[in-house]
């Protein structure tokens, strides 16, 4: 298997794990985030496979960035409550965008053409986005699982 091949297949697994997370995700702006990435996957799918066949490739821009902040800013921390076994998917999704990322590199310095190079270095850079969203997912979610309440810490009545 070549290295673009591994790379269509990275993108295929990444756009069917993005699709899973949908279903499980603990309201609807986060599901519709996971939905963007799988999209996003997808797209990234068809410029590996235009690199591979010397195709002319199509722009891959997304607003997944654009969407999560709005996501973000609406969530309201105190009534999200994530399944226990959602972190650990999310740190798997992680582990996968570190893994696109690393190969997409490899692919990158054997390449001849600065303008494939180019290409590869725009999916790289998406990916890296992936890997911050899904790192600020994680500390969404996460929130009530670290909250400790200590009468040390916070504002109290006085007596």
């Amino acid at each position: 298997m070549d290295l673009f091949d591994l790379a269509i297949k990275l993108e295929q697994d990444g756009a069917a794990f993005y699709l899973n997370l949908v279903e499980k995700a603990p309201n609807e702006g986060i599901a519709n985030i996971f939905k963007t990435l799988a999209e996003d996957e997808k797209k990234h799918e068809a410029y590996f496979t235009a690199l591979k066949d010397h195709s002319p490739v199509v722009a891959v821009d997304s607003t997944i960035i654009e969407l999560a902040k709005g996501v973000f800013k609406e969530v309201d921390v105190e009534h999200l409550n994530p399944a226990d076994d959602q972190i650990p998917l999310y740190q798997e999704a992680l582990a996968a965008e570190q893994r696109s990322i690393d190969l997409y590199e490899k692919i990158i310095a054997d390449l001849k053409s600065e303008e494939e190079k180019d290409a590869v270095k725009k999916v790289i850079d998406e990916e890296r986005r992936h890997y911050r969203v899904i790192e600020e997912i994680i500390r969404l979610v996460s929130r009530p699982h670290r909250w400790v309440e200590d009468a040390e810490f916070g504002i109290r009545d006085e007596y």
